[in-house]
């Protein structure tokens, strides 16, 4: 995560600087290392979070209860990038740990 300063101008003209934090950066498809054939839809099966990259350091993007259905696109190590089908992260990209996936 960046930070960045922005400069504000308070009452009286005194002027003072914070730091804000910047968006969590995601990682989209380029990280893949798996190009992803083979692969056939997953099913969650547990509640999982879905990562905005693969690794739990990652902010998540939303929970996966179990039995969410996700549509594979690559892997990097032992995670997935795909995009969710089911539940109400429905039509969200993102990382999911492969050890908390079965075909679906």
């Amino acid at each position: 995560m960046g930070i960045t300063t922005a400069a504000l101008v308070v009452a009286g003209g005194i002027a003072t600087t914070v730091a804000v934090a910047g968006p969590a950066s995601a990682v989209g498809s380029s990280a893949c290392t798996g190009d992803g054939s083979g692969l056939v839809t997953a099913k969650t099966t547990t509640g999982i979070n879905l990562r905005n990259g693969p690794s739990t350091s990652y902010a998540s993007l939303g929970f996966l209860g179990k039995g969410t259905k996700i549509d594979p696109d690559c892997t990097k190590d032992n995670w997935l990038y795909g995009k969710v089908l089911t539940g109400a992260n429905a039509g969200k990209w993102g990382w999911v740990s492969i050890s908390y996936l079965d075909p679906a």
